[in-house]
């Protein structure tokens, strides 16, 4: 084997190093460029512009549409701007991502309250119940939803457990 024939050989092989490694790189500044926009657009919702929030995270989850948590967030915001029917696909998108997260299902379901339908609402919440049994938001939504469908009794009780888990969390 020639000198220079090794030689190329050696240059193809720091080469190809180096893109292995500019690769990880391009992903991880994707990354710090989504988790910008997904600060921008909290901010932006903080300061009650819900639409500029939509606008920035449109763009945020074109980069990066597995990331679950860009999709909560931006259901929030359609959810405040009063598109509800959009963060409801928002919102079920981000429980397809994260099945196993009772939060998902409590956003969904409050969401499905504001379209009127309680029973979407109540299976929901009976969700995040059945995966977190001793988290209090389940009990209070769905005590919310009892309420609004005239369940007083179901929805006092609710209360009372809500209240109870909030005290044993604090000892």
């Amino acid at each position: 084997m020639s000198a220079s024939c090794s030689s190329t050989g050696w240059v193809s092989l720091v080469l190809m190093a180096g893109f292995a490694l500019a690769m990880p790189l391009s992903a991880s500044a994707q990354s710090k460029s989504v988790d910008d926009l997904a600060a921008q657009a909290q901010t932006a919702l903080s300061r009650g512009k819900p639409e500029e929030a939509v606008s920035i995270l449109r763009k945020a989850i074109d980069e990066a549409p597995d990331r679950a948590d860009l999709y909560m967030l931006r259901s929030r915001a359609r959810d405040s701007s009063g598109k509800f029917e959009a963060a409801l696909e928002d919102a079920t998108k981000y429980v397809e991502l994260k099945p196993a997260d009772p939060f998902g299902y409590l956003n969904r379901s409050r969401i499905y309250m504001s379209l009127e339908k309680n029973d979407k609402a109540l299976e929901d919440a009976n969700k995040a119940i059945e995966i977190a049994p001793k988290e209090s938001d389940g009990y209070f939504r769905r005590a919310d939803i009892y309420s609004q469908m005239g369940k007083n009794a179901e929805a006092k009780a609710d209360e009372d457990k809500a209240d109870e888990l909030d005290r044993q969390a604090s000892r």
